[in-house]
């Protein structure tokens, strides 16, 4: 945890507290029950939310009961909503992320009535583009150089694909419809390949069969 220099803030603020305005580095405990931050810039709200490092940020549901949720390191971001996240963006919020309750991963919206301008694409055509796509191990230059991922760059994928909002991002359902397609490439390729190859069995056993008879 990083050391705090200024005063904690617990609990529901009252009146008294919040008629004079606190310095900017003061600890906030907007509202809920049993919260607690002493960290600079620290925030905590809900039940049971400990911001105990600088500039953290903890949102605590009620469904914890007395468990504590603690912030894990400075300017950090920790919620527990084990009802569920939604993330909407835009202003009739039908489109977004979720995360369901006891999920682990991320699901974007995906429904055919949120979507238009449908058009068919090309699995042969994406198959090829994704054999000739570069793909690298690198770092995050904001992270360590030990930790590694592999990809492509967005500039690759988008000159590819021309898909996404910019070039700069490959968002998971481009990636992720850019390998089904890919897939479905694969799958008519190899069906192809397994045509020829017993339209190939066929005409052998038939020239095994006359060389059989002209050999008797």
């Amino acid at each position: 945890m990083a050391p705090s220099t200024g005063p904690a803030a617990t609990g529901r603020p009252s009146p008294a507290a919040t008629s004079t305005a606190p310095a900017a580095s003061d600890p906030r405990v907007p509202g809920g029950d049993g919260n607690h931050a002493s960290g600079d810039y620290s925030f905590a709200a809900g039940r049971q939310a400990d911001a105990d490092d600088q500039g953290a940020f903890v949102w605590a549901d009620s469904a914890g009961g007395d468990t504590l949720l603690n912030s894990p390191a400075a300017n950090s971001f920790t919620a527990r909503a084990s009802g569920g996240v939604k993330f909407f963006t835009n202003a009739g919020a039908t489109t977004g992320v979720s995360l369901a309750a006891g999920g682990g991963s991320w699901a974007s919206v995906s429904d055919r009535a949120r979507k238009r301008n449908l058009r068919p694409v090309d699995p042969m055509r994406i198959l090829r583009r994704v054999a000739s796509l570069p793909l690298s191990s690198w770092s995050y230059r904001s992270q360590s150089v030990s930790i590694r991922h592999i990809g492509p760059m967005a500039q690759d994928f988008a000159r590819a694909f021309a898909v996404g909002e910019d070039p700069r991002h490959i968002t998971t359902i481009d990636a992720d419809g850019v390998a089904l397609a890919a897939i479905q490439g694969l799958y008519r390729e190899n069906l192809a390949v397994k045509r020829k190859n017993a339209a190939l069995e066929a005409r052998l056993a038939a020239l095994e069969r006359a060389f059989s008879r002209i050999a008797k």
